[in-house]
């Protein structure tokens, strides 16, 4: 199984954006069997997730079976938001370039994924005390490969940070996803292994990015609701 937890995904997307996902995902399920979770940013008010029937993997022509997932993702930590954002959302992400929202995040029951800004540098550094916090908590921690498609600066903060991470956790709990905004974006298993690779994580960990630790926060966090 192959998974890729960030698929950039609009509660007002029209039939523009609707058509880059299905091309998006069909790309996906033609690879390997694949778990995909659509990635809802917060800004204002509460994305109301679009009906995934429209997905349906016959309309995709997929040749290998699609589980799709809902994931929401926020730049601030607030208790009543995430207990509301739990009942329409399977997973909860965080991004921020606040360091005290990202220490808070650390220690939070709350959060599953914190993933990096890689479009621009991040505002602080990373600190083993922060991630070792947030490994205890089982919170996993998110790179992504598209920006650094897109943008050479990104790409160059995308290995930095993956490094860092890597050092800090020795490859525990580590996922990479694609944010891939359009089908161009998107890679085969076997190049997003070999860019783990390159950062320095050993075969095994570097294929967990993908499969194994997706499989485990799935699991992890599907039980508890």
């Amino acid at each position: 199984m192959y998974c890729d937890f960030n698929i950039p995904c609009s509660a007002q997307a029209d039939r523009s954006a609707i058509d880059k996902l299905k091309l998006i995902l069909s790309r996906l399920t033609q690879l390997h069997e694949a778990t995909v979770a659509l990635n809802y940013t917060m800004e204002s008010k509460i994305p109301k997730p679009i009906d995934e029937k429209i997905f349906d993997p016959s309309i995709l022509n997929s040749k290998y079976p699609l589980k799709l997932y809902k994931r929401v993702t926020i730049d601030t930590i607030n208790q009543q938001q995430i207990t509301e954002l739990r009942k329409q959302f399977d997973l909860i992400a965080l991004r921020t370039n606040d360091y005290n929202v990202f220490h808070a995040a650390c220690q939070s029951n709350q959060i599953d994924i914190i993933s990096l800004h890689v479009d621009e540098r991040l505002a602080f550094e990373l600190n083993s005390v922060d991630i070792k916090n947030a490994l205890e908590k089982n919170i996993y921690f998110e790179i992504c490969y598209a920006p650094a498609i897109r943008d050479n600066q990104a790409r160059a903060f995308t290995i930095q940070l993956a490094k860092q991470l890597f050092e800090y956790t020795q490859g525990q709990n580590l996922i990479i996803s694609s944010e891939a905004e359009i089908v161009s974006e998107v890679r085969n298993p076997a190049d997003v292994f070999y860019f783990a690779k390159s950062i320095g994580f050993p075969n095994d960990k570097a294929k967990f990015t993908v499969e194994k630790h997706c499989e485990q926060l799935l699991n992890s966090r599907l039980n508890v609701k």
